[in-house]
């Protein structure tokens, strides 16, 4: 190990020599032949300088043996937890994430902070987040957030060597399938038409919402740079900046909509203009002209329409309408296949009674309740099932009286009792023709 003290000097620029500083400075490696440290002691007396040393060489050994935590950790614990969010900040701003995740995660991360009464890191403990997070006035999936948020944090004052651990990451998360406040539905296809009839000035941007399948912020950041009208196949670039994913996407477009849109285009505008400036609607305007519409915000079940519902009715037609599932996720920019096929499909749309129809029927022709029956208020299914029965009987009634004929000519005359044992595989049992 090595450990002195010494004065450094400095090269004296007018004589060109070199002059001792009035103040001494440290060397120290904590192994024989490792990294050798130099440290300021700025202190002119060689004993406290000796001091000094000695007492950093001793830290760094008890940090070293893991008696004490490093310097950084020492640091943070004694720093204001809000500081050390205003840090998180700076280096989530440096990331270039995306600006408004940034502000909906800090705002849950401080307010989290403020209402559990943590001033740093040593405060935070899992039994005081729980205690808090039963007050959430909330749904399921806000609460999942906050703690998602949080722990986003703590591990990254982890990362950055300013705790040792996460205090919170032994808390399970909230389980929120099945939990939804919100399920969304797709749009059918006369509500789709009713609600572009009523659009007004928001046409544009419900139909570039459901024709390209993408999300509100994606589409309301177009420019019409963006959009490549011409030749024959018009497609939208959503660019990487844009995207929740950061990868750009180019969807294309249908000529006759290419031509909409092109009619659209201002003839001053230039690639860098905005194609929606004042017109792109936001919730309070998408309810009321839902309301134009005659479109009911929630079904029977509280499945409820919204901006995402565009997204989910562009998958579910697909489906209907045989586009291939790759290229759906592709358009819809899903890594996961099954997030396309469960998420964003909307299964009670796609007129399963059609598909099940698809199947072969093993008891002759299809038969469907009359309209007769119907008209004097019958079940079209018992009529149906009715039906089949009738059909069944029919179609087994000449084998059974083959079989029964057969039998008489075996075992008796018509009349007389017939026995029949468990040998012939039937209970014991005696009939009469």
């Amino acid at each position: 190990m090595i450990e002195y003290v010494f004065r450094p000097s400095r090269l004296d620029k007018a004589t060109g020599k070199r002059v001792r500083l009035d103040y001494y400075a440290g060397r120290y490696a904590l192994a024989k032949g490792g990294r050798i440290f130099t440290v300021a002691l700025e202190t002119p007396d060689r004993e406290i300088a000796r001091k000094r040393l000695r007492q950093i060489v001793l830290t760094k050994q008890r940090e070293q043996e893991g008696l004490i935590p490093q310097a950084s950790i020492r640091e943070a614990a004694s720093t204001p937890l809000p500081l050390l969010v205003n840090e998180y900040e700076a280096d989530e701003n440096g990331r270039e994430l995306d600006p408004k995740h940034i502000k909906d995660t800090l705002y849950r991360i401080r307010r989290t902070i403020s209402e559990t009464g943590w001033r740093s890191v040593g405060d935070v403990r899992p039994d005081s987040f729980v205690r808090w997070r039963t007050t959430l006035g909330c749904s399921t999936k806000t609460k999942k957030e906050y703690q998602t948020s949080i722990c986003a944090f703590l591990n990254w004052l982890v990362k950055t060597d300013r705790i040792e651990r996460n205090p919170l990451a032994k808390i399970d998360p909230i389980e929120i399938r099945g939990k939804q406040v919100r399920e969304s539905r797709a749009f059918t296809e006369d509500e789709l038409r009713r609600l572009f009839a009523a659009a007004g000035s928001h046409l544009p941007a419900y139909m570039l919402l459901f024709y390209t399948g993408q999300r509100r912020e994606e589409v309301r950041s177009l420019v019409w740079g963006d959009l490549h009208l011409d030749g024959e196949k018009p497609s939208v670039l959503f660019r990487a900046s844009t995207t929740k994913d950061k990868d750009k996407r180019a969807v294309p477009l249908s000529r006759t909509f290419a031509v909409f849109l092109r009619e659209l285009r201002p003839v001053d505008a230039t690639p860098s203009t905005r194609v929606f400036n004042r017109t792109f609607p936001v919730y309070d305007s998408l309810r009321v002209d839902f309301k134009r519409a005659g479109i009911e915000h929630a079904d029977g079940l509280g499945r409820v329409v919204h901006f995402h519902s565009f997204r989910k009715t562009w998958q579910t037609f697909g489906v209907q309408h045989g586009i291939n599932q790759r290229a759906a996720q592709e358009i819809l920019g899903h890594s996961d296949a099954n997030l396309t096929a469960r998420v964003y499909t909307d299964v009670p749309a796609l007129g399963l009674h059609e598909e099940i129809e698809k199947l072969p029927w093993f008891l002759g022709p299809k038969i469907y309740a009359q309209p007769d029956a119907q008209k004097r208020g019958a079940n079209g299914l018992l009529a149906s099932f009715a039906g089949i029965i009738a059909k069944f009987v029919e179609i087994t009634k000449d084998t059974a009286t083959e079989q029964l004929s057969h039998l008489l000519a075996s075992h008796g005359t018509p009349g007389q009792p017939i026995e029949m044992g468990a040998g012939a595989g039937f209970e014991p049992a005696t009939f009469r023709l």
